[in-house]
């Protein structure tokens, strides 16, 4: 009989892999978020150009096979030293049903939000990619523009205009999603609107110099002139001022029209982690735990019972990034030592290779050796496969890759 209870905040890539690993018959486990599912995040731009089923790009939290409770709410609050949770329901007809769920161990992993660095319209205004829901807005912006562009009424600038795509950040995000726009583009729609041949553009936006800045500066500049090479323009040292319905301003160019803006930059912290009166990092903020992922308190000392992972943590001194290689490495630490109750060893962070898709069956990859072309291609579609949690998905996203070669993508099937 489970002993202790166990409160699981968020269900990202910490929040999911760690309740998913911890042992459900020995910890009473209570999931709390405002979601039912965890998205793939590394697959959302491939699904939302058609690649494949978004189904495949997100995975349901209830499992038959697992014993935990998942409460779809916020938590608003935390009692570190009454070990209590205070939520409310995510569904806004209920939000004012506040209620409290103690707990013996906390993990807190609510994830991050949109950070729009406060840049007017940008919430308005902007399409972002976070979750399989935004991933579906991107994909019906882009058949919407298509079709008023395809008017009769409508004049060359005018398609011009509508059929231009900003995808503002330089990181893999903003980097694969607009590789995946641009195959789509070039691979499918121009013959599905040929008469908008050649007046669908993409441009990237970033205010650093370069893109990928957390790759190898050689491979930077390949990502850089293999996008030159294509025509998408790269805006590096670009500050938006403002974004409208129609354009974006920029203090380089001023006023550039277009029919989609894709926000592919920045985190901010959710107002859980704003709010708890714990140790931070200056940057973002982040939580900061010790090597043993437990939350430390504004003195440095440890809340034996609190835990921190996931983009909302950082181990102190750490300095690691807000990937979901981390996230995941944090959750199997955490589940572990709970599991096993073994502390023996800190937690250890190992980097993995990092992998990019630049469009054009290319790629870049850094890790132990750095290489581009075509095999950087396939470690990236590979790394896709490793990602998904269960071989259905695994043998599902492979045959989609089958069928769309040789009878199209659902988007724009032959």
């Amino acid at each position: 009989m489970a002993e202790e209870s166990i409160v699981v905040i968020g269900t990202g890539w910490a929040g999911f892999t760690l309740a998913q690993k911890l042992d459900d018959k020995k910890f009473n486990i209570t999931i709390i978020s405002p979601e039912t599912t965890s998205p793939y995040t590394p697959l959302l731009a491939s699904a939302a150009c058609g690649l494949y089923d978004f189904s495949l790009a997100e995975e349901p939290i209830r499992r038959k096979s697992k014993n935990f409770k998942l409460i779809k709410a916020y938590v608003d609050d935390i009692d570190l030293e009454k070990k209590i949770c205070f939520c409310r329901p995510e569904f806004t007809a209920l939000a004012h049903q506040k209620f409290e769920i103690p707990y013996d161990h906390v993990f807190i992993a609510p994830g991050c939000t949109n950070q729009t660095f406060g840049t007017p319209g940008v919430a308005e205004h902007a399409l972002f990619v976070r979750n399989v829901h935004d991933a579906m807005a991107v994909q019906k912006r882009l058949g919407d523009i298509l079709e008023m562009a395809s008017l009769p009424m409508k004049t060359d600038q005018e398609q011009r205009d509508l059929l231009h795509i900003a995808v503002v950040g330089g990181g893999p995000t903003g980097v694969e999603l607009t590789a995946e726009l641009y195959d789509l583009v070039h691979e499918d729609f121009s013959k599905l609107y040929p008469d908008l041949n050649g007046k669908i553009t993409i441009a990237i936006h970033d205010v650093a110099d370069n893109i990928l800045t957390a790759f190898e500066a050689s491979l930077s500049e390949y990502a850089l002139e293999s996008f030159k090479k294509r025509d998408v323009a790269i805006k590096t040292g670009s500050h938006i001022t403002k974004v409208e319905a129609d354009c974006l301003y920029t203090k380089e160019d001023g006023r550039i029209p277009c029919g989609m803006l894709i926000w592919a930059t920045g985190n901010k912290q959710v107002p859980l982690v704003e709010g708890l009166p714990v140790l931070k990092s200056d940057h973002l903020p982040r939580i900061l735990t010790d090597t043993r992922l437990r939350v430390l308190r504004p003195d440095g000392s440890v809340f034996d019972s609190a835990y921190a992972l996931g983009d909302a943590a950082d181990v102190r001194g750490g300095e690691l990034p807000t990937t979901a290689e981390v996230a995941c490495q944090k959750a199997d630490y955490l589940a572990g030592a709970f599991n096993n109750n073994s502390w023996d060893k800190p937690f250890e962070y190992s980097q993995r290779s990092l992998i990019a898709y630049i469009g054009q069956h290319d790629g870049v990859v850094m890790g132990g050796k750095t290489w581009e072309g075509p095999r950087a291609w396939l470690a990236w579609r590979r790394k896709n496969l490793m990602w998904t949690r269960n071989w259905k998905k695994k043998i599902l996203i492979s045959m989609n890759w089958f069928l769309n070669y040789f009878y199209g993508k659902e988007v724009a099937r032959i």
